[in-house]
């Protein structure tokens, strides 16, 4: 009878709190291979990891820890990338009233390539999500869907090139079972959009939106053909490999639920971001949440994919572009919602077959 009624509170507390296990422990790095990284660090890489030491000192609840990680060791201002610009409202103004114009055709296009009969968009920026979809739950996070981490490189401010590839092939693998590797050179060397846009280079940055508007009407080259060099040119005339039926922007200012609802059907999304900040670049796991949002929408500096939330931690998983050895989840990363001005700037694409 005891341990009836014991197993009784047991299942009662675990159905009322949930389970708060770390959905990425499977690839966790040990204590051993964080020392190895440590004694990795150059002259330059320990001073930044001090820097970023006195910091985290500093701040109050943190929820996050710190870790020595390789990418300290040369110019972080070539890890950010995202340009000083505002970026093209106009661009993203008209794209959107384009979508809502073709509604009926997007959505009708959606669930045949998704295969998912219950996706519909309304480009009602007030609307709320289908009830009952999967953007309910508690957690996302399927790495079946995702391609390999890559490395930017110190030396070239691609990474809006690299997030856009990146939610490209999340959403083609998700929807066809085909992993691609996309050309980010091809973008960063030669993308100027229809409009006569220039989506960007290694030393000013770039933004995302022109680089899905290229991927729209001109298309992208694969990896293969084009591989990268982080350099900004020349460009090279390669066959394109892929392009993009739309893209959209799923709100300008912070809708939650939405970004968890085109997730669930496109497998991540693009998010702008404040990176250039020392704790996170030496970040080593938990929830990071070293730099509170503002209402200043443009205080950001980086582009990286959203590919999964995490609710009993109040966050999202992103996955960056600074290689595999930063951080302790192999490029991953929990940022919580209100933290680093993530989910503000946040954009979908969908790809051609």
């Amino acid at each position: 009878m005891k341990l009836k009624l014991l197993l009784f509170i047991l299942i009662s507390f675990v159905c009322i709190k949930g389970f708060s296990q770390d959905p990425m422990a499977s690839i966790k790095k040990s204590k051993a291979e964080k020392d190895k990284d440590e004694q990795k660090l150059n002259a330059k890489g320990k001073a930044e990891y001090d820097k970023a030491k006195a910091e985290f000192k500093n701040l109050q609840n943190a929820t996050f820890e710190l870790a020595p990680n390789e990418i300290v060791n040369g110019d972080l201002k070539g890890l950010l990338g995202l340009s000083n610009e505002k970026p093209d409202e106009k661009l993203a103004a008209t794209q959107n009233e384009e979508n809502k114009k073709n509604q009926k055709e997007i959505n009708a296009k959606l669930k045949k390539d998704s295969k998912n009969d219950k996706a519909d968009l309304n480009f009602d920026a007030k609307a709320s999500p289908p009830v009952g979809a999967s953007w309910t739950d508690s957690y996302y996070w399927n790495s079946a869907y995702h391609t390999p981490v890559k490395n930017q490189g110190w030396s070239c401010g691609s990474c809006w090139a690299f997030a856009t590839c990146a939610a490209f092939e999340h959403t083609y693998k998700k929807w066809w079972g085909i992993q691609l590797d996309l050309s980010e050179q091809d973008m960063v060397a030669c993308g100027v959009t229809c409009w006569g846009f220039d989506a960007g280079s290694c030393e000013r940055g770039g933004f995302t939106e022109a680089a899905l508007e290229y991927m729209r009407c001109k298309g992208v080259a694969s990896e293969a053909s084009y591989p990268y060099t982080a350099t900004s040119g020349p460009c090279y005339v390669r066959a394109k490999f892929k392009s993009a039926y739309t893209w959209g922007r799923i709100a300008y200012y912070y809708q939650r639920d939405w970004i968890k609802y085109f997730i669930t059907i496109y497998g991540s999304v693009t998010t702008s971001m404040k990176a250039g900040i020392s704790t996170f670049q030496s970040y080593g796991g938990g929830v990071y949440n070293g730099y509170p949002s503002n209402i200043n929408v443009f205080d950001i500096d980086h582009v990286v994919t959203i590919v999964g939330w995490y609710e009993p931690w109040y966050c999202w998983i992103i996955k960056n572009s600074w290689g595999t050895g930063w951080g302790p989840y192999g490029g991953y990363a929990y940022v919580r919602y209100d933290n680093c001005n993530i989910g503000n700037l946040v954009n979908y694409v969908h790809p051609n077959y």
